[in-house]
């Protein structure tokens, strides 16, 4: 099987009955790094080595990603309730919106029939100017406004099938680096990174060989931090070629069989979302 039809990566897990034999920390997962320093959404001044990603968030899961990474600044010039309080950061506060510019949006993206067995990622750690009063805020925020889609974390270790069936109409999985007050609220996803940003395609590929021999609780969401910087401007690079051989999807026995969530940057210039399907399927298939 090869996934080439561009339209039907907004809703590749209800296209892939398949993988209902999964566990959400099972699938071979497409992420964005960065995921809120995009070309589309960054409405701060543009410094080259801040933006990672093409399109918005809402354009990037409807183009199959499915983990989203976001790191996010307290803004407490604006008052509780404004939705430009919680913006996404990178290394400088980006002005992206976490309620306007992504919970809004993914709202609309569930009203669709088709995107119902669609699992998705929020994964929010580099919490900044967070203290247990704005933990709590934030939290409270994140369930008024999508609470109603969220899976509890206690049944996060389940197939998708019984997901799907148990828990129609929740979609979203709330990772959290930080204290919790609510149900759905899961332990933050394990990034894998090399601590380097100025790594060679070669070293880069080293530290994931020593990545992907390392053993994986059950229940853990585990992501490889598959992103490094060219110098000498020292901006995200673009290695979409390497990220297309190490990541090609052929069988039981290929490379990304031994990952889980693959975060890029520039995730949707690459195939690494149509490569994800496939190698779920093969697991899937292979369970």
């Amino acid at each position: 099987m090869r996934v080439n039809n561009q339209d039907r990566l907004h809703a590749w897990m209800g296209n892939n009955a398949i993988i209902g034999n999964l566990s959400i920390d099972k699938l071979v997962l497409p992420g964005s790094h960065d995921s809120g320093s995009n070309k589309e959404h960054y409405v701060q001044m543009q410094l080259p080595h801040e933006v990672t990603q093409d399109v918005s968030l809402i354009k990037q899961i409807r183009g199959g990603i499915r983990v989203l990474d976001l790191r996010v600044q307290c803004c407490e010039q604006f008052r509780v309730g404004d939705p430009r309080r919680f913006q996404l950061t990178h290394f400088t506060t980006t002005g992206v919106s976490l309620e306007a510019d992504l919970l809004g949006p993914l709202l609309d993206f569930y009203s669709a029939a088709d995107t119902q067995k669609e699992i998705i990622v929020l994964d929010f750690h580099e919490l900044h100017g967070f203290t247990p009063a704005i933990h709590q805020e934030f939290q409270a925020m994140l369930m008024d406004r999508v609470g109603h889609r969220c899976l509890p974390a206690d049944v996060l270790g389940k197939n998708l099938v019984h997901l799907w069936l148990n828990h129609p109409g929740k979609n979203l999985v709330l990772a959290y680096d930080g204290p919790a007050w609510h149900p759905p609220f899961c332990d933050r996803v394990k990034q894998c990174w090399s601590g380097s940003n100025t790594n060679t395609a070669a070293t880069l590929k080293i530290f994931m060989d020593d990545v992907a021999e390392e053993y994986k609780p059950d229940g853990q969401l585990r992501a490889i931090q598959c992103a490094k910087y060219a110098l000498p401007l020292f901006v995200p690079d673009d290695f979409s070629d390497k990220i297309d051989q190490w990541f090609h999807s052929e069988d039981e026995n290929s490379y990304i069989q031994k990952f889980y969530i693959i975060n890029t940057d520039w995730s949707l210039r690459s195939r690494i979302v149509a490569n994800c399907i496939h190698a779920s399927v093969v697991r899937a298939m292979n369970a």
